[in-house]
């Protein structure tokens, strides 16, 4: 009896055993699987939007293409301001946006009488190209200022970006001191951070998934979202100015990069509003903090 006794509960040892890997290997599976899908949609959200130009807001818009160091082409539009056509204002919106999202922006400065250039997202040219949250979008905009310098109607270039596009902003500003301003907006102060926010609140599967994110994320972009980070650039930028734009519940991004830059800089955060909606919000102050801020960083008249 004793040695049935014993291999009966061999035997069952052995099923809990192999039942514990498969329940092991089935949560490995499902937390491979869930942090692949948050960096899919990362890296490929799709080109958001259509491509539109300033023309039916009454500005003639002319198209243009831009030659980018990776080696494809952007397709966008310069308008010519008619109060400071030498000055032109480069408009980035957010996460894989199309031209679209920068049309509102960009008409608020050419009413002002700035120029302004927009283009699409490097999804929207391609979709095999991937969204890296402004790393790579930085180098689109430092071909986009070198586009704008070698032309000789344009004496000053400033970029406005949300998000995302603040983001690049920021990092292409770092790279190229063809870009004289910078207005950056909603973006955040590093990416690894970003992702990994909440890890604080959330449970043991959450920071794992998040942890998993970030490592699959770097592999797909080739580079470490920790290497993703304005607030380790942006003291860079400086002597030319920063004007940042927040919400008041993501204050804490613009706090992080208003510590890191150097002067000459500017916080402006936006009372009772979360990721985006400052225009909205404050129409008036927000036109006018961005439009002096321009006029004081190219010394031009009011």
């Amino acid at each position: 009896m004793k040695r049935v006794f014993g291999i009966r509960w061999k035997r069952v040892a052995r099923l809990g055993l192999a039942a514990l890997a498969g329940t092991v290997l089935a949560l490995l599976t499902f937390l491979a699987y869930a942090s692949w899908r948050y960096a899919d949609n990362f890296a490929h959200p799709g080109c958001l939007g259509a491509r539109e130009s300033l023309e039916p807001q009454g500005y003639a818009s002319e198209p243009i293409v831009i030659e980018t160091t990776r080696g494809y082409q952007l397709r966008g539009w310069l308008t010519r301001g008619d109060r400071f056509p030498e000055a032109v204002i480069v408009v980035l919106p957010g996460i894989s946006g199309n031209t679209q999202f920068a049309v509102p922006d960009a008409a608020l400065l050419a009413r002002a009488g700035f120029g302004t250039l927009i283009y699409e997202h490097r999804s929207c040219a391609d979709p095999d190209l991937i969204h890296t949250g402004g790393y790579l979008e930085a180098d689109d905009l430092v071909s986009t200022a070198e586009f704008l310098r070698a032309r000789s109607d344009v004496r000053h270039v400033g970029v406005l970006g949300f998000s995302a596009g603040g983001t690049a902003a920021l990092l292409a500003a770092a790279k190229t001191t063809r870009i004289e301003a910078v207005v950056a907006m909603g973006g955040f102060s590093s990416l690894d951070a970003d992702i990994l926010r909440t890890q604080a609140a959330s449970d043991l599967v959450d920071r794992t998934i998040l942890q998993m994110v970030v490592i699959i994320l770097g592999l797909e972009m080739g580079v470490a979202p920790s290497e993703v980070s304005p607030a380790a650039h942006i003291a860079e930028i400086r002597p030319r100015p920063v004007l940042l734009i927040y919400g008041e519940h993501e204050a804490d991004h613009g706090q992080a990069l208003f510590s890191a830059a150097l002067e000459p800089k500017e916080l402006w955060i936006v009372p009772g509003v979360g990721h985006g909606g400052y225009r909205e919000a404050f129409p008036r102050e927000y036109e006018a903090r961005i439009v002096g801020f321009f006029l004081s960083a190219f010394h031009l008249g009011p």
